[in-house]
């Protein structure tokens, strides 16, 4: 009976410790499947909210994969292309055989506003221009043309080539050149019809939905306006002809199309998650990381949480272009705080230039150089009719000036100060600072003396650049 009772007390235990065992592995097994049934929960949530995002993209009116951006980038069918007729022009176009002594191209120095070229310098540029004949005959034709769409395949993504920049820089300087010695041999018209044309050639960039592009046209832009306030300084020109100037100056086009370029640059976002093969050693420099933490990084979900960061950022920037200019800059700020204190875990938003803001302060200062350029335009235009300069910009109002124009950086009028010989309309620029007129120098030695500046269009025949 002894060994009996011993027996069931065994059996009885293996049967409640089977039973335990059973007990833990169904809640184990309960746990995963908990545990599954989450993690699925969670990866359809963030793709329920990447398809959200994406299809208000596309709700706005805008491009979300490199195909439909290559669409998006178009002109209207029929109409002459500018963008052939300007590689066409540079089909002959000739190197210059003295480029170092030439300034714009070389590592001569364009002079201060005021000072007459050198003749050596006189005698670089015509050689040059001589040369260039044919292609100056038809960047001038080009510059008549209103659509632009440059050949390249959009479709390529991140792998896209922009080869015609070159041939853009080429026929821009060439122009610009061109100007500069009309300026010297008193040919106002000439020049007029030279810088126009050179603005022309940098806006025909104006549509291409890529942030490398619209810094170029940026650049051309503020280039432009430096030449055009030479030529104001050194030439005598008639009511008509600074009207005419104004009036080029109003077109939308000469600006950067940043809102296309942020929407570009989210389809190449978008192009790069898709495959995330693409996030290499030029995103990552010497830190890549290896091929099955980018597939763990994607598996568990936070491929697509970087992605929808990434398309939230974007959003802000375009959104931020519909504010008033002087509040653009502040959600800038926030953007860049939030980068700031971003983790290693996420890769993909640790690769890609999200730190947009720079842009944004490029886009503000071209248009700071656009209203104190047409600013000074209507001052020299009272100059001419009354024969003395006005008080204030408000005296220009309305028969030169619809309006006092506002600086983009803080939202107070331009500012405005009578010179010895002349005047200056001016911005207070990106650092918020009234420098007191004090125009950026021209020569990196002269920068190095003067730290601050602002954003001025000085009309002050015989005073330096940067000086009053």
């Amino acid at each position: 009976m002894g060994e009996k009772q011993k027996n069931f007390g065994e059996t009885s235990r293996a049967v409640s410790g089977k039973r335990r065992k059973l007990k833990i592995s169904h809640i184990f097994l309960l746990l995963l499947l908990i545990a599954a049934a989450t993690f699925t929960l969670y990866r359809l949530n963030l793709k329920r909210k990447l398809r959200s995002r994406i299809e208000a993209i596309r709700a706005a009116g805008y491009p979300v994969t490199c195909e439909e951006l290559d669409k998006w980038y178009s002109i209207p069918e029929g109409v002459e292309n500018a963008a052939y007729f300007i590689l066409d022009a540079v089909e002959y176009y000739v190197e210059p055989k003295d480029i170092k002594l030439l300034p714009l191209l070389g590592k001569a120095e364009l002079p201060a506003r005021n000072i007459p070229l050198t003749e050596e310098t006189k005698s670089v540029i015509a050689r040059y221009l001589n040369d260039n004949q044919k292609t100056l005959e038809l960047l001038h034709e080009a510059a008549t043309l209103e659509h632009s769409r440059y050949p390249i395949d959009l479709t390529l993504g991140n792998e896209i080539h922009l080869d015609h920049f070159s041939d853009l820089r080429r026929g821009y300087f060439l122009l610009c050149l061109q100007a500069v010695l009309h300026c010297e041999n008193e040919e106002p018209q000439l020049a007029i019809c030279s810088v126009l044309s050179a603005l022309a050639i940098a806006n025909s960039l104006s549509n291409e939905p890529i942030i490398i592009s619209q810094r170029a046209h940026a650049s051309q832009y503020t280039y432009t306006i430096s030449i055009l306030e030479r030529l104001i300084n050194r030439l005598d020109f008639h009511d008509e002809q600074l009207v005419e100037i104004s009036k080029t100056l109003d077109n939308p086009r000469n600006l950067p199309g940043m809102t296309r370029a942020f929407a570009g640059h989210r389809c190449f976002i978008l192009d790069a998650f898709e495959n995330l093969t693409i996030l290499n050693d030029d995103m990552f420099g010497d830190n890549i990381p290896p091929k099955p933490i980018l597939e763990v990084y994607k598996a568990l979900g936070f491929a697509d949480i970087d992605l929808i960061t990434c398309l939230d950022i974007i959003n802000k920037y375009i959104e931020a272009e519909k504010l008033p200019l002087h509040k653009r800059m502040d959600v800038t700020k926030n953007i860049i705080h939030k980068l700031e204190n971003i983790s290693c875990f996420h890769i993909g938003l640790r690769s890609f230039n999200l730190d947009l803001s720079r842009y944004i302060s490029t886009e503000l200062r071209n248009i700071a150089e656009l209203k104190t350029a047409q600013a000074a335009i209507a001052v020299q235009r009272y100059r001419l009719a009354k024969d003395e300069l006005p008080d204030q910009l408000k005296d220009l109002v309305p028969d030169y000036l619809d309006s006092v124009p506002t600086d983009p950086f803080d939202g107070k009028e331009l500012r405005y100060k009578k010179l010895e010989t002349g005047f200056v309309v001016y911005s207070i620029g990106e650092n918020l600072s009234d420098d007191g007129g004090i125009g950026m120098p021209q020569t990196i030695k002269e920068r190095r003396k003067i730290r601050n500046w602002d954003i001025t269009f000085i009309i002050a025949p015989g005073t330096p650049h940067g000086e009053h």
